[in-house]
């Protein structure tokens, strides 16, 4: 396993949501407050972008060259044809006003986009996870929670994760793939405060969690019985979720945040925002397509 490296020096104010289209070779991620997507591909350094509307707390694939994204405003198309941006729903009710935006999700391998939420600006235990389905219905399935994160599921499709990072808590929850439902919510690993708060995850192949940890520079590798396996340490400290890529699906893509920096903070870490890559002895999984 190699150490951390920059991939895109491009300085995201809060990077977050990686997902490698295998099909197009191609890495897209987000930038919260920034609203930006970006696509690149590494093999030919192509890069891209599109500017969006509002915050864009997460994304996934969609048919028809699309994306279904996690926004202030809701649920909502986004082309990428043309940028256009088509709102869906919105579980918090308030479009632009919204003071409960949508945050962390992920799309399920029965082609079911899970999104969870938090208050921002704010800190309130008002938030929920919801589960948006191909039909465009809404689905509160869990909640109140403060920020909601670190949505993924195990391979065989038995065991969900799900954090509060304000409780610096990873639940694992028993996953009815075809009802699309969960229960028998239990923890799955507590995070030290003086190693940062659990922010995104995705699992591999071996059905180990991967789990970054926001204000502790570090990704770890737990396994399913949430035992540390192994530790990365980055040269920033704002590690925001981590990705499989690559056209074997080894290389562990990890987003970061530059959130509040000062100079100072950029002189201490010049990196802070930047893609960093991590050339791994393990392979993951590829990402599922809404509706599909």
């Amino acid at each position: 396993m190699s150490e951390p490296y920059v991939a895109v020096k491009q300085s995201c104010i809060l990077g977050e949501s990686p997902i490698w289209s295998v099909a197009e070779q191609a890495l897209y991620w987000v930038d919260i407050r920034n609203p930006m997507i970006y696509r690149w591909e590494p093999t030919t350094g192509d890069m891209q972008n599109w500017r969006i509307q509002t915050e864009i707390g997460s994304i996934g694939f969609a048919d028809g060259g699309r994306l279904i994204a996690g926004t202030r405003m809701g649920f909502a198309y986004i082309n990428l044809a043309d940028g256009g941006f088509e709102e869906l729903e919105d579980p918090e009710g308030d479009g632009r006003m919204n003071s409960v935006r949508m945050n962390d999700g992920k799309v399920d391998r029965r082609g079911r986009f899970w999104c969870g939420s938090m208050e921002d600006p704010g800190a309130s235990e008002v938030a929920s996870l919801y589960r948006f389905d191909p039909d465009h219905s809404v689905h509160r399935m869990e909640g109140p929670v403060q920020i909601s994160n670190a949505i993924c599921w195990s391979p065989d499709d038995t065991v969900m994760y799900f954090a509060d990072s304000r409780k610096q808590t990873v639940w694992a929850y028993d996953f009815d793939i075809d009802a699309g439902t969960m229960d028998n919510r239990r923890i799955f690993i507590d995070v030290p405060a003086d190693e940062g708060v659990p922010d995104g995850a995705t699992v591999d192949a071996e059905g180990f969690v991967w789990v970054a940890h926001m204000r502790g520079g570090r990704v770890k590798r737990f396994d399913p019985d949430g035992k540390v396996e192994r530790e990365i340490r980055f040269p920033v400290s704002l590690t925001s979720c981590p990705a499989f890529g690559g056209p074997d699906l080894t290389t562990l893509y990890v987003t970061t945040a530059s959130s509040r920096f000062e100079p100072e903070d950029f002189e201490r870490e010049p990196d802070a925002g930047a893609l960093f890559a991590v050339d791994t002895d393990v392979t993951g999984l590829p990402e599922p397509v809404f509706g599909a």
